[in-house]
């Protein structure tokens, strides 16, 4: 193997990407081999188009959103994460998109998937992420009354204890392997 092949992006053959790729003609999307599939990257501001798209393609048909959800990179930003599956195709895509540290606004996808109300309040309450034009932004876990601190956060200020608590949590070892 040559350091030019260490070095290639991982093939993405053998995927769906082909046919994800076709379903967002127009929209900037690129993609990478993912344990179930693949993850595909749409910026913020195609999401909802991209989402949409995805849903119906009939080659796609991505109409059951598994799981939407958060990851905090921190000063980097957070990236929203579209779990997405096809009940007729039986295939899995991941789908993310970038917010800055500094603007954690995001277009809603419940125009496209009903399901995606509770999981943005979710990610709201949790990360801090607000969804534009969401139907109804309530709280569903925190007290209404705390609208400052998101849970999930890397910073929040019980995360180091949450993290103490769990160490020493794991199989003894030789066990569970």
């Amino acid at each position: 193997m040559t350091t030019e092949d260490a070095t290639a992006a991982p093939s993405l053959d053998g995927t769906i990407w082909a046919e994800v790729d076709r379903a967002l003609s127009g929209i900037t999307a690129s993609g990478e081999p993912s344990v179930q599939d693949v993850i595909v990257h749409i910026p913020r501001d195609e999401i909802v188009r991209g989402l949409r798209a995805l849903k119906t393609d009939a080659a796609l048909t991505f109409d059951y959103l598994r799981c939407l959800t958060c990851v905090d990179n921190e000063d980097e930003g957070m990236d929203v994460v579209y779990m997405l599956y096809s009940t007729e195709h039986r295939h899995n895509l991941t789908v993310k998109t970038h917010l800055d540290a500094t603007d954690l606004h995001l277009d809603t996808a419940t125009t496209v998937w009903r399901a995606a109300n509770w999981y943005e309040r979710e990610v709201m309450e949790m990360f801090g992420v607000r969804f534009r034009n969401h139907p109804d932004p309530r709280t569903l876990l925190m007290p209404e009354d705390i609208t400052d601190t998101f849970p999930l956060r890397k910073d929040h200020p019980l995360a180091e204890i949450e993290v103490m608590q769990g160490e020493g949590m794991a199989f003894p070892s030789g066990e569970g392997e």
